[in-house]
Order: structure tokens, then sequence, then C-alpha cells
């Protein structure tokens, strides 16, 4: 019987080549809820733009039959495809180079900073530094990446 972890492991690899054959990527794998009423969630990308809900379709379609093969669980469980969504988590240099132009909210570690919660339009990705203008204010700032704790999209009305 393989561990959580070792389901987990064997699940991305898989997902990850379905979704490359498909051109999307896999941005998390997430095991949820209760041993009687599990729920596989994966949640795909595509690089170029948003994910539609045709390419979950697509996704889901193609990768299904191998979980019925496989049977990763115990007991029944729901297979769930999603995207991350427009308010998606910034997982770092990558992704905020994708999202230049766009709002973005970040929290900033440690209390000592004036800001610690910042809401702004990413302007530039430098090695060690990212520049944001405040969205409310108009200032520039300068974050150094590894003052980020948290980062996600911001939905503009």
């Amino acid at each position: 019987m393989l561990t959580s972890k070792e389901v987990k492991q064997l699940i991305w690899e898989k997902a990850d080549n379905v979704a490359s054959k498909l051109d999307l990527e896999i941005f998390d794998i997430l095991i949820k809820g209760s041993n009687k009423n599990k729920i596989l969630e994966i949640v795909i990308d595509k690089a170029g733009g948003y994910v539609s809900i045709g390419d979950c379709e697509r996704f889901s379609k193609a990768f299904d039959p191998w979980l019925d093969e496989i049977d990763p669980f115990d007991k029944s469980y729901e297979l769930v495809v999603s995207s991350p969504g427009l308010d998606r988590k910034l997982r770092g240099k990558a992704d905020y180079e994708r999202f230049k132009g766009k709002l973005a909210k970040f929290i900033l570690k440690g209390k000592e900073k004036k800001h610690s919660v910042v809401i702004g339009y990413i302007d530039d990705i430098l090695e060690d530094q990212i520049k944001i203008t405040e969205k409310d204010s108009g200032k520039l700032l300068n974050i150094d990446l590894n003052e980020i704790d948290k980062a996600n999209l911001e939905i503009e009305l």
C-alpha cells in the first residue's frame, strides 16, 4: 500500500504527463475530505492564457481512465479539475514575470515593515526585487523577493 505522499507523487507525475500533451500545466494537486469521501482536486494552468471549462473537461477525460486503472484510494473519491482562478496564487519570479502589468496583493514577512500588505501593479522583476506601483497612491515600491510571504492576483472591476 502506498503512502499518501507516494500517491500524490504518482498522481502528479501522470497528471503532468497528460497535461503536457494537452498544452496545459499542473498548478497544484489537493487531496481533501475524509477517508469515506475523498476529493482529488487537480488544478491545471495554461502558459499562454487562462484555463477554460473546455480545458478542464479535456484534461478530466484524458486523465480519468488512468485513475480508474490504478484506483489510488481505498474508498470512492471524486475527481475535480479546476483552474487557479482569477485571484490565483503567484509563486515566484516566473509568475511575477508572466503577470507583469496586472494588479496583485503581496503579504510581506515581518511586522517591522511599514506595509505588511501591498496591493499594486507588477512593473518589473529584477534579480532579487520586484517593482510595484501601489494601487492607491501610485507610489513606486521596490520589494525584496525574499520579503514576500504570499502573493496573489487581485480581481479588478
